[in-house]
């Protein structure tokens, strides 16, 4: 089943990645089913992908054709203009009241620390059951970034296996069947390499994290300080319904 696209452009295409899919095969990576070989498929065409979403964060993904415009949007979002936006589902009654900053350098590919930093705001929180949602945006691109970040404030991601609390994560999917990352990129806003404009991305919540917030006592709160959280993917062809179908076994 294909991708949905959230932005189609001759030079590039960003689509919305679902939870539990690969980036790209890798090393340590050996399926096949991951969203460049999807990509390339529905394009026509080879696709690269410009920048990293783990493999169980869902949202925004871009791709770019060819060497060229790789680096051209890889530089897009590397300008200082440039932001992204994460919901993260955490852990606890977040305390603070307006934007938090945090600075925590983090280890780089090359194992030295790296300077990074993360605006975190709650938009809703609620003591029963203990859990918040938060919005991220992250000013740089460290790996795990997002996670880890709300981590060092005592509020891990619902569903981290890596940086998360295993108690909690069972408590949720046994409680409310959470059964993912409770992490999503919403949205995107960068220039665009050769032309006076801006690229704006926004990808709907998927309906497995939906119907959990829904439930939540803060939902109407949230809705109100971000009203993109009403967005819904609209449902698939019925022919892809029908080749899902027959291709389940």
């Amino acid at each position: 089943m294909s991708l949905p696209i959230l932005v189609e452009d001759p030079h590039f295409v960003i689509v919305a990645k679902p939870s539990g899919m690969p980036v790209h095969r890798s090393f340590h990576v050996r399926v096949r089913d991951v969203a460049m070989q999807r990509v390339r498929n529905q394009m026509k065409r080879r696709v690269n992908p410009v920048h990293r979403l783990d493999q169980p964060t869902s949202g925004c993904l871009i791709f770019a054709y060819g060497r060229r415009w790789t680096a051209r949007m890889h530089s897009s979002l590397r300008d200082p203009s440039s932001t992204k936006t994460y919901l993260a589902f955490v852990r606890g009654n977040f305390p603070h009241q307006g934007p938090v900053v945090v600075d925590n350098p983090m280890k780089g590919d090359d194992g030295a620390m790296k300077d990074a930093l993360s605006v975190v705001e709650c938009i809703g929180r609620s003591d029963e059951p203990r859990c918040s949602l938060l919005r991220v945006t992250p000013k740089t691109g460290r790996y795990h970034q997002v996670r880890r970040h709300v981590r060092d404030l005592h509020h891990p991601v619902i569903g981290d296996s890596s940086h998360g609390d295993t108690r909690i994560n069972r408590w949720w999917r046994e409680n409310y069947e959470h059964r993912r990352l409770g992490l999503h990129c919403l949205s995107m806003d960068l220039p665009h390499p050769t032309e006076d404009r801006r690229i704006i991305a926004v990808c709907p919540i998927p309906e497995d994290l939906a119907r959990v917030w829904e439930a939540m006592p803060w939902w109407e709160d949230a809705l109100a300080a971000e009203p993109r959280l009403a967005l819904r993917f609209p449902a698939p062809p019925e022919e892809e319904v029908m080749e899902a179908a027959e291709d389940d076994p």
